[in-house]
C-alpha cells in the first residue's frame, strides 16, 4: 500500500505555498477517503498551520475553522495570487464579442434564479458570496438577472451589483472532463464585464453562463463547445453548496449524499 501524501506546515508565506497546502490536504484527504468531509479536512488542517498563518488561524471565526470549504476560501483570500497569475475568462463562442450592456434584446426578461430540490418543499434562491453562488432561502438575498438574447445563447447579466458582471461557469479542476462518464463539478461565479476576470480566484476553465430557458422559467445551464456543440450541465446541492456537472447519472452515483435540482427563473418587475 502506498504511503500517505505528505503535507507541510502552512507558514503563509505566500501564493505558492498556500496552492500547494491547499493541494496537499486536498490529495491526503483524498487518500483518507475524506474527500467530500469539510470537517474531517479541517481538523486535519488544523495543526499544519505555523508561524503568520497560526496566528491568522487563530482569529478566524470557530465556523471556519471547523468547515473545510468555508476554511479554503478563506485562505483563498488571504493569499490570492498577484493580478497577472490569475485566470483570464475562456470567452465564450459567438457571444463574447457582445458584451455591451446595452446590447439586449426587447423587453428581456429580469428576475431571481430559484433551485428547486428534488423531494424537497423548501424554496431556495441562488446569491452571490464573495467566490461563487450557493443556496439562500431569504429571496431578498437573491442575485437579480437579465436574460439576454443573442444569436445563439442567453446569457445571465447581473442587476444587483455596482460593478457590472456576469454569470459564468468556473470548473474546479485545471482540466475538467467535460462530458459523458465526468465526475466533475464546476461552481456559478461572476465575471466583471471591463476585466473579464472571475470572482472565484481559481484555475479551472470559465466561460459565461450560457443557458436555455423553456416556457416554464426552467434554466438549463450549458457549456459551449463551440457555435454549434453545446454540452448540458445538471445542477446538483449539498447543504448550501450549488455543483454544475456534466454526466448527472455518474456524478449522482459517486457522490450519493447530494441532491440534483433545477434552476428557474422566478420573474421580478
Amino acid at each position: 500500500m502506498s504511503s500517505a501524501p505528505h503535507v507541510e506546515r502552512f507558514k503563509g508565506a505566500g501564493w505558492e505555498e498556500c496552492d500547494e497546502f491547499i493541494s496537499a490536504i486536498r490529495a491526503r484527504a483524498l487518500w483518507e477517503g475524506k474527500q467530500r468531509d469539510a470537517a474531517w479536512k479541517a481538523d486535519f488542517a488544523a495543526p499544519l498551520f505555523s508561524r503568520k498563518a497560526l496566528a491568522w488561524h487563530s482569529r478566524l471565526p470557530e465556523d471556519v475553522r471547523e468547515d473545510w470549504s468555508k476554511l479554503e476560501i478563506a485562505l483563498l483570500e488571504q493569499w490570492a495570487p498577484e493580478d497577472d497569475d490569475e485566470l483570464q475568462i475562456m470567452p465564450t463562442p459567438a457571444a463574447a464579442s457582445s458584451l455591451d450592456r446595452n446590447d439586449k434584446a426587447q423587453t428581456p426578461l429580469q428576475g431571481v434564479l430559484k433551485v428547486v430540490l428534488d423531494r424537497s418543499t423548501t424554496e431556495y434562491y441562488l446569491r452571490f458570496t464573495s467566490n461563487y453562488c450557493d443556496l439562500t432561502t431569504n429571496a431578498s438575498m437573491a442575485v437579480r438577472v437579465r436574460c439576454n438574447s443573442l444569436s445563439s445563447a442567453t446569457l445571465l447579466e447581473r442587476m444587483d451589483h455596482s460593478c457590472h458582471s456576469w454569470l459564468a461557469v468556473h470548473w474546479y479542476l485545471p482540466t475538467p472532463n467535460i462530458g459523458n462518464g465526468s465526475i466533475d463539478y464546476a461552481h456559478i461565479a461572476c465575471v466583471h464585464s471591463n476585466t473579464l476576470k472571475s470572482s472565484w480566484s481559481w484555475r479551472g476553465p470559465l466561460q459565461l453562463l450560457t443557458c436555455n430557458i423553456l416556457e416554464n422559467g426552467e434554466v438549463t445551464p450549458v457549456w459551449k463547445k463551440n457555435d454549434s456543440s453545446e454540452i448540458p450541465l445538471f445542477v446538483f446541492v449539498e447543504g448550501s453548496t450549488l455543483y454544475l456537472v456534466a454526466d448527472p447519472v455518474v456524478y449522482g452515483q459517486n457522490y450519493g449524499g447530494e441532491t440534483q435540482a433545477k434552476l428557474f427563473i422566478e420573474p421580478i418587475d
